[in-house]
């Protein structure tokens, strides 16, 4: 927009009215300021009120200031200038969006519709003239909103690009500590490994020499340290498993398993477990042939530690364990108990990590709280899924659902 697009006539209308209108602005700004701090929370609006109506006025007065002077062109360059820095140097980042915009678009309207009125004021002794001003005004305004609309525009891109530059950076430096992390635990793992294995040496050769001495009482010590250590290798392989997982360093060797026969081994070795507890374990094969794809180290663990933890959370009655086929043409793992159940409350947090269930203070249960989180990283991991079903006293069912059967050769 240049002056010469204005004739002198529309000049001096545009001055005169922008003289009048000088003492409404304060007033307009507080509309201004209001639109603005719709959304703010009630904490801050106050606050944020305030601080739009002063750069509402700042706008208004040096914009008025060069229409009174019959600058409308200079008039519009300052208004861009003055609203860009306000916009760069006080507004929120994530104020330059919608309700922002509808601010401004809000003063214009407002400043559109005063200024209207008040020429049918100043100029009520000169009627025909009213239609041109009014004219000369809407084009002011149609250059004051294209304006804005621009200024929003880029700085709404700006604040984009900002954004996903951040985005990235937040991503790199998790992942960088991921990475840091994983290779923290894989290193203590491996440190902590180390002497473990060592100690678990010896105490199986104390415990061949007890066992040639006929040392019972000491024989009973040996085996304590022996289980501990056990335990604690274990553990520290859940560790290492579940935090590779995590970070996506876990490298999956899919290969075709058949399922019932490993199964039925590990039935086998946790008997022992289950018998001196009193409890009964039963194995029931109903699709003896069916093979799975499936990383063997994480169908293993899958087994044991479904199994592990039905007997460990089972005092009277059993353990029962069925393959089968299922309906969709999959194969499916049920592993059922007796056992004290789980609550309705706690089944969303059942498979989060080092997550126990409160079972009463007269009760514990050894465990760091991964064989469940593992469980189902395993399954997953693998294309399949876990399911669980429980009553608080009743006993607790898992069920793990493989997708179709490879066919046996």
């Amino acid at each position: 927009m240049k002056n010469s697009d204005f004739s002198a006539e529309e000049l001096e209308l545009i001055a005169e009215t922008a003289r009048r209108l000088r003492p409404r602005l304060t007033e307009i700004a507080g509309r201004w300021a209001a639109a603005l701090a719709l959304d703010a929370p009630a904490s801050q609006r106050s606050a944020i009120d305030a601080t739009n109506a002063a750069m509402g006025r700042e706008v208004l007065f040096a914009l008025f200031e060069r229409l009174a002077a019959g600058d409308p062109e200079g008039a519009i360059a300052i208004h861009g200038q003055i609203l860009e820095r306000l916009m760069r140097e006080r507004m929120r980042p994530a104020a330059v969006g919608r309700a922002h915009i509808e601010g401004l678009y809000d003063l214009s309207k407002a400043m559109r519709d005063l200024v209207h009125g008040e020429l049918v004021e100043a100029l009520r002794d000169r009627p025909a003239t009213i239609p041109p001003a009014r004219l000369a005004y809407a084009r002011i305004w149609s250059e004051a909103t294209e304006a804005l609309a621009i200024i929003h525009a880029r700085l709404f891109a700006e604040y984009v690009e900002r954004s996903e530059r951040e985005l990235i950076a937040a991503r790199d430096a998790a992942l960088a500590a991921s990475q840091l992390k994983s290779a923290f635990v894989a290193n203590m793992t491996h440190e902590i490994r180390t002497p473990l294995n060592v100690i678990l040496g010896y105490a199986d050769l104390m415990a061949e020499r007890l066992g040639e001495l006929r040392d019972a009482s000491a024989l009973q010590y040996a085996d304590s340290i022996r289980r501990a250590g056990q335990r604690l290798l274990a553990t520290i392989g859940a560790i290492l498993d579940l935090s590779r997982i995590e970070s996506g360093a876990f490298e999956l060797r899919p290969t075709p398993i058949r399922l019932a026969a490993m199964v039925e081994r590990h039935v086998r070795d946790l008997d022992v477990l289950a018998r001196k507890k009193g409890l009964g374990l039963e194995c029931q094969v109903e699709a003896p042939e069916a093979i799975v794809s499936f990383d063997e180290h994480c169908l293993s663990n899958t087994i044991i530690n479904l199994l592990q933890n039905a007997i460990k959370f089972t005092d009277t009655g059993g353990v029962a364990v069925r393959v089968f086929s299922a309906a969709d043409a999959g194969v499916c793992l049920e592993v059922s108990d007796t056992g004290v159940g789980i609550d309705a409350d706690y089944l969303p947090k059942l498979f989060e990590p080092f997550s126990r269930e409160s079972v009463g203070s007269n009760r514990s249960f050894e465990g760091a709280g991964l064989g469940l989180a593992l469980v189902k990283r395993y399954v997953e991991l693998n294309g399949a899924r876990v399911e669980v079903a429980s009553e608080k006293d009743r006993g607790t069912v898992f069920r793990v659902h493989f997708p179709a059967m490879l066919k046996s050769s």
